[in-house]
């Protein structure tokens, strides 16, 4: 009987010796704090951190570097030469260029809910002319591997909103304003490995209100600004007519590229297409950034003169 109690005694004391250092913590640096000080800024000062893209009427740069990541092909492009060149309301001209020999890999022209692509570069060398919001999953699945190549995929008007925003209406749309945060992995120097921080942002949705209360409401636009890093815009997303977000562009860098402008511009951008597997980052320079240039009407004409296959995706395709 005396040795069954001790035997009962220790086991209670091995499970409350357990139990006891189930209560011990210790430090993590994987939980994630609040990174402070943060920047305070109203509405109004924000949609004014926004008027260089949305007052901009043109644009003209030829020292891009710009690099295609292919998400389903887990590729990464080769960095090319970009030629950019934008005119308000919608105009944009893309000229991707191999950087040592500047042979042409890609040109692309949008205008007016059209688009023209020159692809010159790759296992699907074509001349392609379509409508901007028109649906051609369909034709490209047609194509296999060729239609998923990023190449294939790009379109000019995704990059068009990139720099030349649309102007803030608000008697057209309805702006929410509000906090939001993004847990995120410490980079700063002399953190732990593993630790995170949680980031404030500022961000502003345009909102287009439905005709009766019977339908959802509709998001165009997102706009995010860093409040630990004095509330710069540092993020835009737009969606499409079913609410999905279809272009997410990241800004950083922030530099005086065009020196006749006192306006700082973001010199590193990463454009995300997700519903098209791809992404494009782009690296702008000092040199020949130019604002609010003369532009020709020529500019935005690009025609097939390399004799390439043509299709128009709004017609009938014939094998």
């Amino acid at each position: 009987m005396i040795r069954n109690s001790l035997v009962s005694a220790v086991l209670a004391l091995a499970i409350l010796s357990i139990s006891c250092s189930s209560l011990i913590g210790g430090r993590d640096s994987s939980i994630p704090r609040l990174l402070t000080p943060l920047a305070d800024a109203e509405f109004n000062e924000l949609i004014n951190r926004l008027k260089p893209f949305t007052e901009l009427q043109s644009l003209r740069t030829s020292q891009v570097y710009m690099q295609f990541l292919d998400a389903v092909e887990s590729y990464r492009y080769p960095e090319a030469v970009a030629t950019l060149i934008l005119q308000r309301p919608d105009k944009i001209r893309l000229l991707l260029q191999a950087p040592a020999i500047r042979s042409k890999i890609s040109d692309m022209v949008s205008e007016s809910n059209r688009f023209k692509v020159a692809v010159y570069y790759g296992d699907y060398k074509h001349f392609i002319i379509g409508t901007n919001d028109a649906d051609y999953t369909a034709w490209r699945e047609s194509l296999g591997d060729k239609g998923k190549s990023a190449l294939t995929a790009a379109r000019p008007f995704h990059f068009t909103e990139m720099l030349m925003m649309r102007p803030i209406n608000v008697e057209l749309f309805t702006y929410s304003f509000e906090e939001s945060h993004l847990i995120e992995p410490d980079t700063r120097r002399g953190s732990k490995k593993g630790a995170r921080i949680i980031k404030s942002f500022y961000v502003i949705t345009e909102i287009e209100l439905p005709s009766s209360a019977k339908l959802p409401a509709r998001v165009h636009r997102r706009f995010w600004f860093d409040r630990t890093n004095g509330a710069i815009f540092v993020r835009q997303q737009l969606f499409d007519n079913h609410n999905q977000l279809v272009t997410d562009i990241y800004y950083s860098d922030y530099k005086r590229l065009s020196p006749g402008s006192a306006e700082t511009w973001p010199s590193a951008i990463l454009v995300t297409r997700p519903h098209d597997n791809y992404s494009a980052r782009i690296t702008l320079h000092d040199e020949r950034f130019e604002i609010n240039p003369e532009l020709q009407p020529t500019t935005f004409v690009l025609q097939n003169t390399e004799g390439l296959r043509e299709t128009d995706l709004d017609k009938p395709i014939t094998p």
